[in-house]
């Protein structure tokens, strides 16, 4: 039970989104097929995460808190960017 008590040593929750959003992400914009209408609203919820992400931890005081809150504002703004781009041509 101590594992459960002391996860955050093992599996950081600054890196979660790096972790989760950033794969899928690249998954969807760099597959070969068409993008169906959930992969669209999936797509939509990740920028959406990152943007969460970001804006939190760009309130933290730690400066590599704020560098990974800028990070992922700035991927969150990249990956839509890429999307809005791959969804219209």
């Amino acid at each position: 039970m101590s594992i459960f008590t002391n996860w955050d040593r093992f599996f950081p929750p600054l890196y979660i989104p790096a972790y989760t959003a950033w794969p899928a992400a690249a998954w969807l914009i760099f597959k070969p097929s068409e993008w169906e209408d959930v992969e669209i609203v999936l797509l939509i919820l990740l920028i959406l995460f990152l943007a969460f992400a970001g804006a939190v931890e760009i309130n933290s005081d730690e400066k590599k808190h704020r560098w990974f809150g800028y990070l992922y504002l700035s991927s969150s703004l990249l990956i839509s960017i890429a999307g809005l781009c791959y969804w219209l041509v």
